[in-house]
Order: structure tokens, then C-alpha cells, then sequence
């Protein structure tokens, strides 16, 4: 049993979970719900959005989305939960409710393989996107549900954390950070075309040791911004590489066993 909520005590709840404290607080008799462990459905936000639409090696970001998403959703289907989520890339969102059944599972990664085959070049990610995903998934969420969040995730403003920490109230939250070790430092190769937050082209001469350093210092900014986000919410933030091996990667953060 895992605890899921407070609410007012209704005919029949068990006397032995009332919550004592919000009980005294709001002057009325408040009780504790539990779920079993088994019964909590698992949902995937999976993100295929042009952000995402890169690899320097390996293997594109979308793909490691998608690797992360399927091995996920498989061992809580091993554990008999049931499985479902919501995927999209900007363009289109699809939402699949959470089944017990591999048929649903196949269904939603299958979506998501299609949502990725759209794009045509990388991009920047609207926040939008994410607010969009969140507000379809707290639309159907159930009390206890166990989400995980995978995909570039250094968009999250004041707005997106609003969202989240709704959404915590409710659910127990996980979030992955995708990324390409490129992103984080990039080599010595002379002039290079970087594309801007305006979807502007820039050009940045990398055989300059003080250009790499300001070009990773604002890769560090950025995500610590958003590791600090997630630290007040005390939401789990965890970075994976597109060229980690997935289930290694996800045994390491002890996501599965």
C-alpha cells in the first residue's frame, strides 16, 4: 500500500487513517487513501519535439526518448501495472488512457515512433508544448499514478513548474533530462553554425577557448535553473545521455531493478 491523498472523510473510511493534523487545521475530519502498489497506473510523457532532433553519436535524442519510454512501460507492465501516456512533438499530441494490456503499450510507443517521423529538422521547443501535456494528462489523472516526464525538460519557466507542482499534489513524479554530450561542450573544429532561440543562425568560432567556455557556462546556467525548479518541488531530475546504454542508464538511476 502506498499513500495517495487527503480528503474529507466519508462513511465507511477507516477510522485508524484519519489525518489528525489537517483534521485540526481545517475543522473537519480529513482521512488518508492508500492505493495498492499494483493498481497505480504508470503514464509516460514522451517528447518528440524538433529539440530532441539531434545526435552527435549513437543515437538521436528522439530515439533515446523512445528507448527510455519502452523500457519503462515494459517493466511496469512486468509488475502489473497498468500503462499509458501522452506523447507529442509540437505539431500533434496523442494521448493513450493507462491499460494493463502489451496491445495498449505497442499502441503508444508506436504513436510515438510516428509523432517522431514527422520532423524534419531541429528546432527549439515551445514551452507550450509541455503545458499542453500536462494540462491533457491532470484532465485524466487518478490519485496515486506514477508519472515520468522524458525529454529535453530545460523549458520548464515559472508557468510549467505551476503545472508540475499541481500535478505532484496528485501523482508521484519523475523526470529524465535527455541531452547530447555536445550540447554541454563543444570541440574544436573551427567555425560552426549553431542555431539561436529565434531559430536564427549563429556562427561561433570553437577554436576560441574562451568561446567553448561561455558556450558551456550557459549550457551549466540553464540546467541549473532547472535542477533548482525541480529541487523545490522535490521532483527527481535525472540526466541521461543519448549515448548511454538505456537500461544500464536507468538501472544506474534506479528506475528499475
Amino acid at each position: 500500500m502506498t499513500f495517495s491523498e487527503v480528503r474529507q472523510y466519508q462513511p465507511g473510511d477507516d477510522i485508524r487513517h484519519i489525518d489528525w493534523r489537517v483534521t485540526a487545521r481545517t475543522q473537519k475530519v480529513h482521512t488518508k487513501l492508500f492505493v495498492e502498489e499494483h493498481e497505480r497506473p504508470t503514464l509516460i510523457l514522451a517528447e518528440q519535439t524538433p529539440a530532441l532532433f539531434f545526435g552527435s553519436q549513437v543515437r538521436l535524442k528522439t530515439a533515446q526518448v523512445l528507448n527510455l519510454a519502452a523500457i519503462i512501460g515494459w517493466v511496469a507492465l512486468q509488475q502489473q501495472e497498468r500503462v499509458g501516456g501522452i506523447c507529442f512533438n509540437g505539431r500533434q499530441q496523442i494521448s493513450l488512457p493507462p491499460k494493463k494490456t502489451q496491445q495498449n503499450l505497442l499502441n503508444f510507443l508506436q504513436q510515438t515512433v510516428d509523432l517522431q517521423q514527422q520532423l524534419e529538422k531541429p528546432g527549439i521547443t515551445q514551452s507550450q508544448y509541455w503545458q499542453q501535456a500536462l494540462q491533457q494528462l491532470q484532465r485524466n489523472l487518478k490519485p496515486g499514478s506514477k508519472v515520468f516526464l522524458i525529454g529535453d525538460m530545460l523549458q520548464f519557466d515559472a508557468t510549467l513548474l505551476a503545472n508540475l507542482k499541481q500535478l505532484k499534489s496528485h501523482a508521484e513524479v519523475v523526470a529524465l533530462h535527455v541531452f547530447d554530450p555536445l550540447e554541454q561542450h563543444i570541440p574544436e573544429l573551427g567555425w560552426l553554425n549553431i542555431q539561436g532561440l529565434q531559430n536564427q543562425l549563429m556562427r561561433l568560432d570553437s577554436f576560441r577557448s574562451k568561446t567553448r567556455q561561455n558556450y558551456a557556462d550557459l549550457y551549466q546556467q540553464q540546467w541549473q535553473e532547472t535542477q533548482q525548479g525541480f529541487h523545490r518541488l522535490r521532483i527527481p531530475l535525472l540526466a541521461i545521455s543519448n549515448q548511454e546504454q538505456p537500461v544500464k542508464a536507468l538501472i544506474q538511476k534506479h528506475l528499475i531493478g
